[in-house]
């Protein structure tokens, strides 16, 4: 079993998982406690090896790939007969250990030899080992028909799993009206996992108060010794997001999710103003699933980003103080429009930040008629985020 442990342990941090060895020796005490129980067992690992939940997804399919489920009356090992026997390098049962040293497997008669039918004295015998064994299954829960529901349920989730990492990973430029619908039914567990993320108010720094669990957690590595300090700080409460999306053309996808990750972390902002653009402004909001704004826009009209940041700058200037967070989602193609990328160093210079994402791909940047080299010399950071888990780490970070 240690020896499973630890491939999965190495496979794992293949794939981007950062595990302790204090961390490994508590998956494998958590293990043992857990026992051979599916369930039980991915949930003890779990427990003992993810710190981030963002890293949870990976965990449950390195999971259901490398401890597959066994066939039914395979869950636990038989007599004379290792957990190594059962379960291969990449977690599949194995083809030699299945066969107890004290049972060999049954071979077809020779020539001239009879074949012996048990005999009707072991009949009963049977019967009654039969309905024991029913028995005790019935009794401890393990019915075939629960077996079976159970690895049903498994699959179901695996494959919802599958679909909501893909949806997550797929460029928005490759989205459609099928895979934005996906993305909205993924965008819930996002959002608790970017409000539960923008709800800390304590963050790591290199300077400040010392965190006393992250001290702990980091001398176990050392026999407990407080070697490593860890400090923290404290984050910025009193923060105004304002939120600038454009809604031409395939950026539309993007810009609606954006607004969508936003809705659920309102509350840790002090204000939040949200607005799409293609030629003007207007007021947006992101219910049930639906993006509203007002007045309704023409999204089949020319982008011309100078005239928002003139309305902006103009209109809404009340909106702009030092304590404003603008965040800018859009391709920053204008039409070969003027620019005015003066108007953003304005509205940069009232603000307390301004931020640019951009879905496209940094190849297609300032190719055609983007404009994107100009305001990026306005802006305070310009980040890529070309799909849906990008645009969440993206909003992390900024806000």
């Amino acid at each position: 079993m240690r020896q499973v442990l630890l491939g999965f342990i190495v496979r794992l941090r293949e794939a981007g998982v950062r595990i302790s060895v204090a961390e490994s020796l508590d998956a494998a005490q958590a293990a043992a406690a857990a026992g051979l129980d599916r369930i039980r067992l991915r949930e003890a690992l779990a427990a003992t090896l993810i710190k981030d939940e963002a890293d949870r997804a990976t965990f449950d399919r390195e999971f259901d790939v490398y401890f597959r489920a066994a066939p039914a009356g395979r869950t636990e090992p038989k007599r004379g007969q290792s957990w190594q026997g059962m379960v291969g390098a990449h977690g599949r049962p194995s083809q030699g250990g299945g066969v107890p040293p004290d049972r060999k497997p049954s071979t077809p008669p020779q020539a001239g030899e009879k074949s012996v039918k048990p005999s009707s004295r072991d009949e009963p015998a049977e019967k009654s080992a039969a309905s024991e064994r029913q028995g005790d299954a019935e009794i401890g829960g393990e019915t075939p028909e629960s077996s079976r529901q159970e690895h049903q349920a498994e699959h179901r989730a695996a494959c919802a799993a599958a679909r909501n990492r893909e949806a997550e990973t797929k460029p928005f430029t490759l989205y459609t009206d099928l895979d934005y619908e996906q993305a909205l039914k993924t965008l819930e567990p996002l959002r608790r996992r970017f409000r539960a993320r923008m709800g800390r108010r304590l963050r790591t720094a290199r300077r400040g108060r010392i965190d006393i669990r992250r001290t702990i957690r980091a001398g176990i590595q050392h026999g407990g010794a407080l070697i490593d300090l860890r400090m923290r700080r404290r984050r910025p409460r009193h923060v105004d997001l304002l939120l600038l999306a454009d809604i031409s053309g395939s950026v539309r996808y993007a810009s609606s999710l954006m607004l969508g990750l936003a809705a659920g972390a309102r509350e840790c902002f002090r204000t939040v103003h949200s607005f799409v653009y293609v030629d003007h402004l207007a007021e947006a909001g992101f219910e049930q699933g639906y993006l509203n704004m007002m007045p309704i826009l023409d999204l089949y009209a020319r982008s011309d980003f100078g005239r928002v940041l003139a309305e902006l700058a103009g209109t809404r200037r009340h909106l702009l103080n030092r304590q404003t967070l603008v965040v800018i989602l859009g391709d920053g193609r204008n039409n070969r429009k003027p620019a005015r990328a003066d108007l953003l160093r304005r509205i940069r210079w009232l603000c307390r930040a301004v931020v640019w994402l951009n879905p496209e791909e940094p190849a297609r940047w300032g190719t055609g008629d983007s404009a994107i080299a100009n305001y990026a010399r306005e802006v305070d950071e310009l980040i890529p985020c070309r799909n849906l888990r990008e645009l969440e780490k993206s909003l992390g970070k900024v806000a």
